[in-house]
């Protein structure tokens, strides 16, 4: 069984994977990634629409903030990226939050 610290270290490789592989730029992925958060630069339309869209409501996600980013960037594969790092970063950003809760959680305990 993974324990906290083998899912830290997991989440960490994961985030520098997102912003070191890639054809749009490091940082708009990196950007992407952290949209929704405190830390979150606004990246410019439309990329900061879809990308604040996916970290913080991603049902909400429409075809046409999709085709504002396809249009924008010039191709799937950028689109996909932006889509990709914004939902990682949810992700994370949820799975951090749970490991935080069951810290506190055992903390309590104690």
């Amino acid at each position: 069984m993974a324990t906290e610290s083998s899912h830290s270290v997991l989440a960490g490789r994961l985030r520098r994977r997102v912003v070191e592989t890639g054809v749009i730029s490091a940082e708009l992925r990196e950007g992407a990634m952290h949209a929704g958060g405190a830390e979150h630069d606004d990246l410019g339309a439309p990329y900061d629409v879809l990308a604040r869209t996916i970290g913080t409501a991603s049902h909400r996600v429409t075809d046409a903030q999709v085709s504002a980013v396809r249009e924008a960037s010039g191709s799937d594969r950028a689109t996909f990226e932006i889509v990709m790092s914004a939902s990682v970063g949810a992700g994370l950003k949820r799975w951090d939050a749970a490991a935080r809760a069951i810290r506190e959680a055992e903390d309590a305990a104690r």
